[in-house]
């Protein structure tokens, strides 16, 4: 096997991220260390070949991305183009791709307002051109520490701007000329929504994944359990599709009378054609040429190639199309898992079925995880044995099942009806199998975001290992590789609690609150609320697939990314859902100690239902008010608020002060004027140089006899972008810039770090750069 490829791949993979790096030290010396390998490594025409590959993958991604900008000011009112990609309608809101002439795409999104505007979002289709009126914005970017960053995803498919149209009335289309590739666009469209129309529910979201490769139907809950479970790559269109595709095909063409030779020729015809109807992922890309390429290779009369070589060209060729094809997670698990499985062959021949089939999951799972770690920070070690269930039970029942389902689904109902149900209830049982192991939570491993060196050092461990186990077996040399991976993962499971240092980060979760708090050796780990959203009445075609719950989309990514599993405390300061509503998704995902709530004898249905949720997953309430204390190390805690007299609301809010890294803090919950006025006459001395703004800065609290009193050397502040509120009031900034205080907001600048140790605080981060939010632009 010709292993040589694999150095022009590295090559081309080191130089484009050199160019997407700011050029730093790292970067430098990563980049040396392997220039410096391969020129020992390889002969010097080799070596001059690499070096020469590099700098042309360096210059073309240099030119993609100086070439990658908006053409537009953002003032605009009417932009024309095609529509690309979509529609897709969630509830209320249809969204889709306009690609301008220059190639430019905005991400358009579409307030419907009433029930019968369905039925003219439902006739848009790629490839019709439109004008369509109404407000630019920036696309979102990363709000929070670890968070997915939006606006740089769309940046990557040559996306700058997000449009807000109010009204499907605002959209003025047509259909405008002839093109095969939006025909085929149009066809991928219609047979999603088709799936959506006449599959069970169960079934729909599997259908379109596997055959259209589109999870936009797909219950939420479902897929994250996929994806938790390391069975996210079963939904993607690869090679086990496009096999199982080709060859049905295939036979077909041979049954209707074509020889092999024409059956293969129109096999090349449709194959590409597949590609657009599978959404154009890297995965169906590679998948479906690398067939391509083995069958034109077959026709030229030559009996063998190398796939692995292939493999590679193929991975070079993509990347100097699209650089950004390096970034999608992908391109890098596609390729990683294939090329690991076409370096193993020798360990996987001449094996039984059962024994041959756990050799590829686990090489397949070993493969990918530092790719998997990296972007989830989370690793299921049940995810090898699915591996082995799920693959023969997607690949030989539900992928052939889908695809005979959908043909069977334009013909008389009868003959669809039934084995529509058989299979839908089938998968049904088998997600809700996932959905009790997904609760497992002993199974999962929490490792957090890794740093460059660990993904590094991950990744050189696991191949060394599977370099190893392909040379010798199961041999006694396993042994070194194995103690190295554990190594890396032992102490990437451990630093946090070597880590001298403590941390308390103010979330950005919109209009609400949510606090996370590590102490020093990750002694303890507290949550204080977490966020929540306004409920309103809403019809059933209104609701969405996956509503937003800050809870879900901030707090758990979150704690996912710095490896927090188990919390010690919650501390839900008061009964408003906009710091309560996010618990239940943390709740039920996190080993919770204890959940502090302020005590009192009366409580909304609301609180209630939350109460007994809490009471459900079997965690003990422990009813706080004036007077609870208790300490971790140097870090002190005492409940100053409720008495235990107040009604539920705003005033009742658990209300703390703290000693973290020597300096006082104060956390207010939702306190307001009233309740700042019973705290200073039962603790006229109380001082805090680090204060969080009770009420998301509203004028119904901060008051300046309060500020005064406390004399803040900084306050941190949580408040939506733009909120209906007008949180936070000029008046209480006015209130706090009097006092000398230092504010930061989660509303001007993302969430809010503070480094400390046990005897003091080190520093002040803020996840986004820090500007006053214009709400009035648009």
């Amino acid at each position: 096997m010709n292993k040589n490829g694999i150095w022009f791949v590295i090559g081309a993979a080191a130089a484009i991220s050199w160019s997407f790096s700011t050029v730093s030290w790292t970067t430098f010396l990563i980049a040396a260390s392997f220039f410096t390998f391969a020129a020992l490594k390889k002969d010097r025409k080799t070596f001059f070949c690499l070096l020469g590959l590099s700098a042309v993958f360096f210059i073309r991604t240099e030119w993609v991305e100086l070439t990658n900008i908006s053409s537009l000011s953002g003032e605009e009112r009417e932009i024309k183009g095609v529509l690309h990609e979509g529609p897709i309608r969630d509830g209320d809101k249809l969204r889709f791709d306009l690609k301008k002439e220059n190639g430019e795409k905005i991400m358009v999104s579409v307030k419907l307002h009433d029930f019968n505007e369905i039925i003219p979002a439902s006739r848009l289709s790629p490839g019709i051109s439109c004008s369509v009126t109404g407000s630019l914005s920036l696309p979102s970017a990363a709000s929070n520490f670890h968070a997915f960053d939006y606006r740089h995803y769309l940046k990557q498919h040559y996306t700058h701007w997000e449009m807000d149209v109010s009204s499907v009335n605002d959209l003025q289309c047509r259909k405008d000329g002839f093109s095969l590739y939006y025909m085929l666009k149009e066809w991928r469209h219609a047979g999603i929504q088709w799936i959506d129309h006449s599959f069970p529910e169960e079934l729909k979201g599997v259908a379109a994944a596997l055959l259209f490769g589109e999870r936009a139907l797909l219950d939420p809950d479902t897929e994250n359990h996929y994806q938790s479970l390391g069975l996210i790559h079963l939904l993607a269109v690869s090679g086990l599709h496009t096999g199982l595709l080709s060859g049905m095909i295939y036979y077909m063409l041979l049954r209707i009378g074509l020889t092999r030779e024409k059956a293969e020729w129109v096999l090349l015809l449709l194959l590409p054609a597949y590609i657009v109807l599978a959404g154009a992922a890297p995965s169906v890309i590679r998948a479906v040429s690398v067939t391509m390429i083995f069958i034109i290779w077959r026709k030229t009369g030559r009996k063998t190639v190398d796939p692995f070589f292939v493999l590679c060209l193929f991975a070079v060729f993509l990347l100097f199309l699209q650089p950004y094809y390096l970034l999608h997670i992908g391109f890098q698990l596609s390729f990683l898992i294939s090329a690991s499985l076409l370096l193993s062959r020798n360990m996987l021949k001449n094996n039984a079925y059962w024994k041959a089939a756990f050799y590829v999951s686990s090489i397949a799972q070993l493969a990918g995880l530092p790719v998997v770690l990296f972007h989830f920070y989370e690793f299921s070690l049940l995810s090898i044995l699915l591996n082995l269930l799920f693959i023969p039970f997607v690949s030989i029942l539900v992928l052939p099942g889908v695809i005979l389902l959908f043909f069977l689904s334009f013909l008389p109902p009868f003959l669809f009806s039934f084995p529509a149900a058989v299979l839908s209830q089938i998968t049904a049982q088998a997600h809700n199998l996932l959905q009790i192991v997904a609760g497992w939570k002993i199974f999962t491993l929490a490792f957090g975001k890794p740093s460059w060196q660990i993904t590094v050092m991950l990744s050189l461990t696991i191949y060394y290992g599977l370099y190893r186990w392909d040379k010798y077996g199961c041999h006694i040399k396993l042994l070194l590789p194995l103690l190295l991976t554990m190594t890396v993962i032992y102490a990437q499971l451990q630093y946090p609690y070597w880590d001298n240092k403590g941390y308390v980060t103010v979330l950005d979760v919109g209009q609400g609150e949510s606090i996370v708090m590590e102490l020093p050796h990750r002694k303890a780990v507290y949550l204080i609320d977490g966020g929540g959203v306004l409920p309103f009445p809403k019809e059933e075609w209104e609701k969405r697939r996956d509503p937003y719950d800050p809870g879900e989309k901030m707090v758990m990514p979150f704690l996912k990314a710095r490896g927090i599993k188990a919390l010690d405390k919650v501390i839900v300061t008061h009964g408003d859902i906009d710091h309560y509503g996010g618990l239940f998704a943390v709740l039920e995902q996190t080993n919770v100690q204890a959940v502090l709530y302020g005590k009192g004898s009366i409580f909304t249905e609301e609180e209630k239902r939350f109460l007994q949720f809490v009471d459900h997953q079997n965690i003990p309430i422990v009813w706080s008010g004036k007077g609870n204390r208790w300490q971790e190390g140097q870090s002190k805690f005492q409940v100053l608020l409720p008495v235990g007299g107040e009604d539920p609301g705003n005033d009742r809010s658990i209300v703390f002060k703290a000693v973290l890294g020597g300096t006082g803090w104060l956390f207010t919950g939702d306190l307001e004027e009233a309740g700042e006025k019973k705290l200073l006459d039962l603790y006229p001395d109380v001082k805090a140089d680090f204060l969080k703004v009770g009420h998301h800065g509203s004028r119904t609290s901060s008051t300046s006899a309060f500020i005064q009193q406390l004399q803040p050397t900084a306050a941190f502040l949580s408040a939506g972008v733009c909120n209906r509120f007008g949180h936070p009031h000029q008046e209480t900034l006015q209130t706090l810039e009097k006092a000398g205080t230092q504010v930061f907001r989660t509303d001007a600048g993302g969430a809010v770090q503070i480094v400390f140790t046990e005897l003091a605080v080190q520093d002040i981060y803020q996840a986004g750069e820090r500007t006053e939010p214009n709400c009035g632009s648009h």
